[in-house]
């Protein structure tokens, strides 16, 4: 099990995860990669025309900032344009999708507390 500690991380260094065609993650900061407990913070690439599909997250809260591109979030109730600037909060347990609407790649900074099963300490 990995011990918490002070990091510092470049995201050159970082192993891409290709999810499908439509987009790419990095995972940056959790419990696998510097033992962090109870946060995890990572970068997604949606490729024109593509989407992260429809998801939700039962127990997290997730922090979206969008850096470049332009695009659409998308919830049962709501809907409303992604540029750069725009942060995005959504609770646990509110399923939602991103569109990316524009010709170029819509690149966002993502962050859940507590991170999700699948990025804790082993």
């Amino acid at each position: 099990m990995l011990k918490a500690k002070l990091a510092h991380i470049n995201i050159k260094d970082v192993d891409e995860i290709r999810k499908d065609e439509n987009r790419t993650s990095w995972e940056i900061i959790s419990g696998r990669t510097v033992g962090s407990r109870n946060i995890s913070v990572g970068l997604n690439e949606t490729y024109p025309g593509r989407m992260v599909p429809e998801h939700k997250h039962d127990n997290e809260e997730e922090v979206m900032y969008f850096i470049s591109g332009q695009g659409r979030f998308v919830t049962k109730d709501k809907e409303f344009d992604l540029i750069p600037g725009t942060v995005v909060y959504n609770p646990p347990g509110d399923p939602h999708k991103i569109i990316n609407t524009g010709k170029e790649v819509l690149r966002f900074i993502w962050m859940y507390s507590p991170q999700l099963q699948r990025q804790r300490n082993k």
